[in-house]
């Protein structure tokens, strides 16, 4: 039955209720719960809150738009940031995006990789990673493309009133009846589930950890603060001129990472669209604060971003010059500093909330992971709400978390060690870690390749037509509750 259809079948009903009010809803979980709506307009009877426009919030919110499930998004800004960092799509995500009908539009803005580099200080290479072998192997080559154009394209695609700007979520109130939120500035949202989508210091998480903390049923280790590995500056420049900087307005893009000798700094340069040129430096920029770093927020000061290009302006850079160039060739405001930390969260979700992206797993800044691991929760969680049937009680709501988890957690577990290994491999220092460097960028094409077949997945949305898989190496997409069949997933209320 579409969702299109749900509606009609609960619509007296959702006529005739009264808005849940804060102090109405009970605290107490039901497992035969309904949650009815009141509103001169047909809604939906499932709706889905999301807290944060991020990658994942925004990318969750076009599935369910597409899937007719009813749905918005709080986020805590007043509008889409300005543009500063970059991010990976591989196969692993751009067959979605072909089935959701958004290819053309990311392939304009989208930089395909042809290998990265590792260099020494001096621009000498030592080591080579061929990334071309992707297109025929997979259907698709790795892009580069700039986080701000992205969400754009996602936003373009919905409602004006589907995301609402300048939501700071304060408190959550979760029972049979549903769960509402209310912010900061006063304004309450409700819904059927809540989905956590806001980042590393998910204010969704904090409240649920510490209703959790406060039953005795956190585990110990969620209660442990984000592994914080060091800190990074990252920069996105403005349009350069190829003449000075060649090589940024070619078809395809060199990565290069640059190992400093005698230097705690390692420097990333990525070309993107436009002729920009995405450029982020790690390693101890600062010293850590001690305290509950889940509590914190990732990104500091532009007066602090500012001192810390004085420390790594000096390092020098492929195109020639040093990272000086770079700086002056990028807008105060496109320079941030974050830290770089990792973390793999246990509990994912509770009661009516489930948490999603960085909000439950947290990767290394650099190791390109985030935001196709927050595409692939979004393209999951998609598929179980769609499956869901009225009265969509709080038991198939808890089942439905459950076979997410169960979907995912076993890619996430991989993602989080191979990035961990990876920054940890990057950024060490001495003889041992240049021998491992070495040994790593030097490897055969074929080590490689297998190396990569491992992490394929390439997940499509069960309910819209399939496409074809452009890769060689061909791989059967993932559909929920169909090939897998787990006992969470099969039980259930699957639409006939």
């Amino acid at each position: 039955m579409p969702h299109s259809k749900r509606s009609q079948s609960v619509a007296s009903s959702a006529r005739s209720s009264q808005p849940a009010t804060e102090s109405s809803i009970s605290t107490t979980p039901s497992y035969s719960s309904v949650y009815p709506y009141s509103s001169l307009f047909d809604k939906p009877q499932f709706r889905v809150l999301i807290v944060g426009a991020g990658i994942g919030g925004l990318m969750l919110g076009y599935c369910l738009e597409r899937a007719g499930i009813d749905f918005v998004v709080l986020e805590r800004m007043n509008k889409l940031q300005v543009p500063k960092t970059t991010i990976q799509l591989t196969s692993n995500t751009l067959h979605a995006m072909d089935q959701l009908g958004l290819l053309d539009e990311i392939m304009e803005i989208a930089k395909p990789i042809s290998c990265v580099n590792l260099r020494k200080h001096n621009m000498s290479v030592v080591g080579k990673l061929d990334c071309t072998f992707a297109k025929d192997r997979y259907g698709f080559y790795s892009y580069i493309v700039q986080r701000t154009e992205f969400c754009q394209i996602l936003i373009s695609k919905m409602r004006h009133d589907r995301i609402l700007w300048g939501r700071y979520v304060l408190d959550v109130v979760s029972g049979d009846a549903g769960v509402q939120v209310r912010c900061a500035n006063g304004h309450l949202e409700q819904a059927s589930v809540l989905v956590g989508a806001d980042g590393a210091h998910s204010a969704v998480r904090q409240n649920l950890y510490r209703n959790l903390k406060e039953k005795a049923c956190l585990p110990k280790s969620d209660m442990e603060a984000l592994k914080f590995t060091q800190n990074a500056i990252i920069g996105l420049t403005n349009p350069l001129n190829p003449t000075q900087y060649p090589g940024v307005s070619d078809e395809f893009g060199e990565c290069n990472i640059v190992i400093g000798k005698d230097s705690p700094y390692t420097l990333w340069i990525s070309p993107t669209s436009g002729d920009k040129v995405n450029w982020s430096v790690s390693g101890p920029l600062l010293t850590n604060n001690a305290g509950d770093e889940n509590f914190m927020v990732s990104q500091f000061g532009q007066e602090e971003a500012e001192r810390t290009c004085l420390l790594i302006k000096d390092l020098k850079i492929p195109f020639g010059g040093t990272l000086a160039d770079l700086i002056k060739n990028t807008s105060r405001e496109c320079i941030t500093k974050i830290l770089v930390e990792e973390k793999h969260y246990k509990t994912w979700h509770y009661g009516r909330t489930v948490l999603m992206g960085e909000a439950c797993h947290k990767f290394v800044s650099f190791s390109g992971q985030g935001a196709e691991q927050a595409i692939m929760d979004a393209i999951c969680l998609t598929n179980l709400f769609h499956k869901l049937e009225p009265p969509y009680t709080y038991s198939d709501i808890q089942l439905a978390f459950e076979a997410y988890q169960e979907e995912r957690l076993p890619a996430i577990k991989a993602a989080v060690q191979s990035s961990g290994q990876v920054a940890n491999m990057i950024n060490s220092q001495g003889w041992s870690a240049d021998f491992k460097r070495r040994l790593v960028f030097n490897l055969p094409n074929w080590i490689q390749a297998a190396s990569v077949d491992k992490t394929q997945v390439r997940p499509l949305l069960s309910f819209l037509p399939p496409i074809r898989d452009r890769g060689a190496r061909s791989i059967k997409s993932v559909k929920l509750g169909a090939e897998y069949g787990h006992r969470s997933t099969r039980s259930l209320s699957i639409k006939s």
